[in-house]
């Protein structure tokens, strides 16, 4: 599973304020403190690692077990990024120098969205966070292209009485709970007097999915109780139709998703065997009107937490071929000097 390093710093500098009387409170001392080693890429929000971006939000939890007794010493805390590279929090929290902290976290803003837990109006799954299991619960959320958010996790122990740099700044290492998918449609006839127009593609079989992450591994249910949904992801189809230029890779989410990937649940085999795109195109006077491919005779039967996939549809005559490739989450660029 991609993971993405991130460690957490704050500064002396903001002042203590006193706790709800339920956690204990460490004397003024050593402060948690956070930083990020995250690189950023900007403009791109499906690559994850621009989490340096101003305003984003990490809501981070750490369960504190001491004598036996488990309590929060942070409960929903709200650290932010400044775009320098600074997370900061308030109220400071120090080190405690016994007992062992469970950090856990998630990212709950990135860029203009927030997981606030309005769901009926933004189509945004809830996060709760139970203490006893140390765990995250996201609700149901059926993920479209209209909300669309890279959930995603970390956690982090530290026993302060065995580590030996108890006091460092924490890192966490954040896990991608969903994948992201790129679906390209090829024209392979080369007849250039023959003009073919894709005008439309969708996927069903798809769910609503729901997660609880325990010790960084997420358990993806899904509601059993829905039929499988049907959505229209026709976003980068013209409404008069697209024409597709012989051997050319025409991206179906190039007008709404950046670099044309769409972010949706994992699937297991015994669920992702019931995904099919359905693709309606015409060519010259032929039209070919909802032709079903499932997804899982392109080779790959499944798609993992984490990974890209790329799948290409290629059309010829009434034919249609499948290829799926699984693509690196980011490409780095290497200059080879001379």
């Amino acid at each position: 599973m991609k993971k993405i390093v991130i460690y957490i710093s704050l500064w002396a500098g903001i002042f203590a304020v006193s706790c709800n009387k339920s956690t204990p409170e460490a004397p003024e001392g050593i402060p948690m403190s956070f930083g990020a080693a995250a690189v950023s890429r900007a403009g791109n929000l499906v690559d994850s690692e621009n989490i340096n971006l101003a305003g984003n939000k990490l809501t981070v939890y750490d369960l504190y077990t001491t004598s036996g007794q488990s309590v929060l010493y942070m409960n929903a805390t709200q650290v932010t990024c400044d775009g320098s590279g600074n997370w900061t929090y308030s109220p400071l929290k120090y080190w405690t120098e016994t007992g062992e902290h469970a950090f856990t976290a998630y990212l709950s803003k990135q860029g203009e969205i927030t997981l606030d837990g309005t769901t009926s109006t933004t189509g945004y799954p809830t996060v709760t966070y139970d203490q006893t299991s140390n765990a995250l619960s996201i609700s149901q959320w059926e993920i479209t292209p209209k909300n669309q958010f890279d959930f995603l996790y970390a956690y982090h122990s530290r026993n302060m009485e065995t580590d030996g740099n108890a006091h460092d700044p924490v890192e966490f290492e954040l896990n991608h709970l969903l994948c992201a998918v790129q679906f390209n449609v090829v024209n392979l006839m080369p007849d250039s007097d023959v003009e073919v127009t894709l005008t439309g593609f969708t996927l069903s079989g798809l769910h609503k999915g729901s997660a609880v992450i325990k010790q960084g591994t997420p358990t993806i249910t899904f509601d059993t109780d829905a039929t499988d949904a049907v959505y229209d992801f026709s976003a980068g189809i013209a409404s008069e139709g697209q024409n597709l230029t012989f051997n050319q890779a025409h991206n179906l989410f190039s007008n709404s998703i950046d670099e044309g990937y769409v972010l949706l649940w994992p699937y297991a085999q015994n669920v992702f065997q019931n995904v099919t795109g359905t693709i309606s195109y015409k060519y010259g006077s032929t039209e070919v009107s909802g032709r079903e491919i499932k997804l899982i005779d392109g080779g790959t039967n499944n798609w993992s937490a984490g990974q890209k996939y790329v799948y290409n549809f290629y059309i010829q005559d009434n034919r249609i071929s499948l290829e799926v490739k699984v693509v690196p989450w980011k490409v780095d660029d290497v200059i080879i000097e001379e």
